[in-house]
């Protein structure tokens, strides 16, 4: 059997709860085979109830510690758990982790797995150099997009022959269709009306999603399209910038936003169209989450967005930053519903290639040709 330690910075983020790595963890965890492959998880931040719950429920173990990046205490922790646990793998996600973890993996003779998973638009100088000095220790490495992969390689250091593309898969099985009362309880909540269309996008309020963009694209079209709202589902250190902004284009109580909630799909489902502005991403979850749902869905050419969607197929696809491109694309699905609904129902038949269970047979064959190649 092969023991997986995975070492995270953290298991949650301001804005989104959850981190999406930390839901693919439980994921994976509850669909291995456990006589091939067992997961623990070791988290450098600190007790985070949340993460914990979510990931006990699915089966998994998880140990905290509460150090800062550069501590070197955080070395001696993931080798005093690997030591506990009999780890025979190390799979490490975020900077501390891969740092540290990387060293205690050669101190102990185990394999380890870099995990990327965003493309973050520069890198902290600390973090240039401590990627360069360990590139050569490096066994290999995981991007949830092609888009990661190239980031990995030429911001990150790490070798391309050490690297795959590998996205999360959704739990499909799981993300059922919510029922409509669901549907016309979290409209009320956010006082939108039956019947008023919604332009919905789901993450954390952060500038990297483009919800600047958004609102002015929506301000663009919002008078020829009625009552509709533009919908913002999450937290994050935008939101008051962006509250702002849409008074400040006289939008008023036509920006909704609905904070963070656990269950997304009732405020995914009730959108005409799903928007997905990000300058840079990663996957992103919700992608996969409204193409299951079967809704039409514009977004910019960003993480797994050029795999799973083809333009003017199963959704549209405009340039980052195309704010023109943006509000064009909205006033088209707003006008067109019947072509709406023909790229919503080609996404949810599409949406299938991207469920977990694959995800995780790829995922134990993985594991099972790096500790073979050790």
């Amino acid at each position: 059997m092969i023991r997986v330690l995975h070492v995270i910075d953290k298991l949650s983020v301001e804005g989104s709860g959850i981190h999406g790595i930390t839901r693919a963890l439980g994921w994976w965890a509850e669909r291995l085979e456990p006589a091939r492959v067992r997961f623990r998880v070791l988290s450098l931040r600190g007790d985070e109830p949340e993460g914990e719950a979510f990931l006990a429920g699915k089966g998994m173990e998880v140990r905290f510690v509460d150090y800062a990046k550069f501590d070197p205490r955080v070395f001696f922790a993931i080798a005093r758990e690997a030591r506990r646990w009999n780890a025979t793998v190390l799979h490490l996600h975020g900077y501390a982790a891969a740092d540290f973890g990387r060293l205690v993996a050669r101190m102990l003779g185990l394999p380890n797995v870099v995990h990327e998973h965003v493309v973050f638009p520069s890198q902290p100088t600390y973090q240039v150099w401590a990627d360069r000095l360990l590139a050569g220790i490096t066994d290999a490495s995981l991007a949830i997009s092609p888009a990661v992969a190239e980031f990995m390689v030429r911001g990150r250091a790490v070798p391309a022959r050490t690297l795959e593309t590998f996205f999360y898969g959704i739990p499909f099985e799981e993300f059922t269709e919510p029922a409509p009362a669901a549907i016309a309880a979290a409209r009320e909540s956010v006082g939108i009306p039956p019947g008023v269309p919604v332009i919905a996008t789901a993450g954390r309020l952060a500038a990297q999603k483009g919800l600047d963009g958004l609102v002015r694209a929506f301000a663009a079209v919002a008078g020829k399209h009625g009552d509709a709202r533009l919908l913002l589902v999450g937290e994050g250190p935008e939101r008051e910038r962006v509250q702002s902004l849409a008074q400040a284009l006289g939008l008023g109580e036509r920006v909704c936003l609905a904070g963070y909630r656990e269950d997304v799909r009732p405020w995914i489902a009730m959108a005409e169209v799903f928007v997905i502005p990000s300058h840079y991403e990663g996957g992103p979850l919700t992608l996969f989450e409204a193409m299951r749902l079967g809704r039409p869905i514009l977004s910019t050419p960003v993480g797994l967005v050029p795999q799973a969607l083809e333009e003017g197929r199963n959704g549209r696809v405009v340039p980052v930053g195309n704010e023109d491109a943006l509000a064009s694309a909205l006033d088209e699905l707003l006008s067109d519903p019947a072509r709406a609904a023909s790229f919503g129902a080609a996404a949810r038949a599409d949406s299938e290639a991207w469920d977990v269970r694959r995800a995780v047979e790829r995922l134990m064959g993985f594991y099972g040709r790096l500790v073979g190649a050790w």
